[in-house]
């Protein structure tokens, strides 16, 4: 019974500690990069894909496609038409008809006839005939129905235009992928110029303090006039740092406003909290270079778009081949013809026709189009397998930049906590006398960099994020 409790006893810390790896689990490849991306940034991304200009056009490119892939499919269904002529002639050729020529002599002997036996002469002279070619006034008008029966063409045009507009949605996605990882990179471009900005404000701070005391310093005779244009100097030169710094901000601004089609000079929200630390993105997650590679060219539109490319290629080369094959068509005339519009005597008409057209001999021209078109879809094929290597390589290169980001970090944190106490360590020496005043602005400085390091390193890895994001085509 013991064995059996300590079995059982056994089995529940066996589950427990199951249960608590799959917790662990789940918090380590949790996806960080969601808390990266902040509330703002997500508003931002989706009012930058409502409202972009870029954007806009490409849709409207997407749309044409769609009106294209309507008309082609309308090509299978008959054509009706109104055909109306109404013509005023005059002058041209004369049909001469002699009939007066012909019959003349009958009837004057006719005449002669009766005459000799006291009757009168009925019989008229008339006159030769002469028949204008050109009706002076005539109309035609009709109805015509044309209806394809045999045209291989309509068919291969249909899928062409289908095939195009799978290219144009798919790189209209790509653009739309595209345009949100810009809009990311700017916001974090902006925020870390922003930061950049507080930064040497703070600094700014510091060295106009460092020149107050310095000044006081001399009129004390506690230091000499050197200290104090030293002190001068380093504040003008965080002055000049600054002023750099607004204007990379508000340039970084603009652009960031200039994709969101808003005006350039509109505030931007920061997010709750700084750029979050190395530790915070976990990695795990993420597979091999090569299993990421493999995982993008299945994702990615720019891949899409040119397979589209390719089948619309190979559909133009059908559509050349269907050009030598005849082609058969039914016509179907109803109308009416004369001087005036009417339907009395003969005037209605109708007239029904099978058409049927074959290019016997063009002087190869059908075959040089082939030709031409076969190439255009080689092309598009060496472009797909030179999209393949871009994106792989892409990849590598993101995985790598993201890798070499997140090491910086670490050692840009660093670096910040030793130059913050190296300053520490100097200033208090520097107010009990025991340093000069060289050593302790270059300790300020030395501070400064660290600090506008560690914002450019933590703003850089999550750039280089958004764009592993968007090169594997997640």
């Amino acid at each position: 019974m013991m064995k059996r409790q300590c079995s059982c006893a056994g089995n529940g810390r066996f589950w427990l500690l199951v249960l608590l790896a799959a917790l662990l689990g789940a918090y380590l490849f949790r996806p960080a990069p969601a808390r990266a991306q902040s509330d703002p940034l997500d508003a931002y991304v989706e009012a930058g894909l409502a409202g972009n200009l870029a954007l806009q056009q490409r849709s409207l490119d997407l749309e044409k496609s769609l009106r294209a892939l309507d008309e082609a499919r309308g090509m299978f269904w008959p054509e009706l038409r109104l055909e109306a002529r109404y013509s005023r002639a005059g002058g041209g050729r004369q049909i001469q008809f002699p009939v007066g020529d012909l019959m003349n002599p009958v009837y004057q002997t006719l005449n002669d006839i009766l005459a000799s036996q006291g009757q009168p002469a009925p019989f008229p002279t008339i006159e030769n005939v002469e028949i204008p070619f050109l009706r002076e006034r005539e109309q035609d008008t009709r109805v015509r129905l044309l209806q394809p029966l045999y045209q291989p063409a309509i068919r291969h045009n249909y899928r062409l235009q289908g095939h195009l507009m799978a290219a144009e949605e798919a790189g209209l996605e790509a653009f739309r992928r595209q345009l949100a990882r810009d809009i990311k990179v700017a916001y974090y471009d902006y925020l870390k110029a922003q930061r950049a900005v507080d930064i040497l404000a703070s600094a700014r701070g510091v060295v106009a303090e460092n020149v107050r005391v310095n000044e006081r310093l001399v009129q004390y005779a506690k230091a000499t006039d050197e200290a104090v244009m030293r002190a001068r100097a380093e504040f003008f030169e965080v002055e000049q740092q600054q002023a750099d710094a607004v204007r990379q901000r508000d340039l970084a601004r603009s652009y960031f406003n200039f994709l969101l089609n808003r005006p350039l000079d509109t505030a931007i929200d920061a997010p709750a909290e700084d750029a979050p630390p190395a530790a915070t993105f976990q990695l795990a997650a993420l597979h091999p270079s090569e299993s990421v590679a493999i995982e993008a060219l299945a994702r990615r539109h720019e891949v899409k778009q040119l397979d589209a490319a390719v089948l619309a290629s190979g559909t133009a080369v059908d559509i050349q081949k269907s050009n030598a094959l005849p082609s058969v068509a039914l016509a179907f005339d109803l109308g009416m013809q004369g001087e005036d519009y009417g339907f009395a005597g003969d005037r209605g008409y109708y007239m029904a026709s099978v058409v049927l057209q074959w290019k016997l001999f063009d002087g190869f021209q059908e075959r040089a189009r082939i030709q031409q078109a076969r190439l255009d879809t080689r092309r598009l094929e060496l472009q797909r397998e030179e999209l393949d290597d871009q994106i792989r390589l892409q990849v590598q290169d993101a995985m790598d930049n993201l890798g070499v980001a997140r090491s910086s970090l670490v050692t840009a944190e660093e670096r910040l906590r030793a130059a913050r106490e190296g300053y520490r360590r100097v200033a208090r020496k520097y107010e009990e006398g025991m340093d000069n005043q060289v050593t302790l602005l270059d300790a300020r400085d030395v501070w400064t960099r660290a600090e506008l390091n560690l914002n450019i390193t933590r703003y850089d890895v999550l750039i280089r994020l958004a764009e592993l994001e968007f090169a594997a085509g997640g």
